[in-house]
């Protein structure tokens, strides 16, 4: 499995490119907001624990106090790959603005 977190911008993209598997994880919000994301084989989805909202808050007051308030949804997602060690592939750029916060944190934009 590869250590990636799809989000559901280059999910839609993938799945107009016909790409129909990918060995990698996803969201459960990816799946609210695109359900043909269940169609993808190998894609895992995962859900966030109570530490991931947890972590979540925290990113979400280090943003706040720097001036670069993010999305909810994108907050959790990040706080998600966080914690598991997940490179979030996504060309969404408000990721950008977590990292500033979260260096640590791994995000390839396309």
């Amino acid at each position: 499995m590869e250590r990636k977190i799809y989000d559901t911008s280059v999910i839609i993209g993938l799945w107009k490119s016909n790409v129909r598997r990918l060995n990698a994880y996803t969201t459960i919000f990816s799946v609210i907001e695109f359900p043909k994301t269940l169609l993808i084989e190998g894609l895992t989805v995962l859900y966030p624990t109570r530490d991931d909202f947890n972590e979540a808050i925290l990113i979400a007051k280090d943003l706040l106090k720097a001036g670069k308030p993010v999305g909810a949804i994108d907050i959790v997602i990040a706080s998600i790959a966080l914690r598991k060690g997940l490179t979030i592939i996504t060309s969404d750029r408000d990721f950008q603005k977590v990292k500033e916060v979260r260096p640590e944190l791994e995000i390839e934009l396309r």
